[in-house]
């Protein structure tokens, strides 16, 4: 993930900075790529823990407060009943 901030610094560094987990910047990347769009659990516990079939699991939740609380409160939504969005602008 390469891609270029007004300031001409990546995203990816500014990143680095955070102190992210891998997984942290996993759920960050694929919240961010589809920008403005609802991701579902489904498809969080499939592309980032690599789970095929669904389960109920907490992790998500657990992984979204930690990336919240390094990011900003603002930046990831929950949208009730349907998944978490990271609104336009706000990457």
């Amino acid at each position: 993930m390469r891609k270029s901030t007004r300031k001409g610094v990546s995203k990816r560094e500014n990143l680095k900075g955070l102190g992210l987990t891998p997984l942290e910047e996993r759920v960050y990347q694929l919240l961010h790529l589809h920008e403005g769009n609802i991701i579902s659990r489904e498809t969080l516990l499939r592309d980032v823990w690599g789970f095929q079939n669904p389960v109920d699991t907490r992790s998500i939740d657990m992984c979204v407060g930690r990336l919240r609380s390094k990011i900003g409160p603002n930046r990831i939504v929950t949208v009730y009943g349907k998944g978490y969005m990271m609104p336009v602008g706000r990457a």
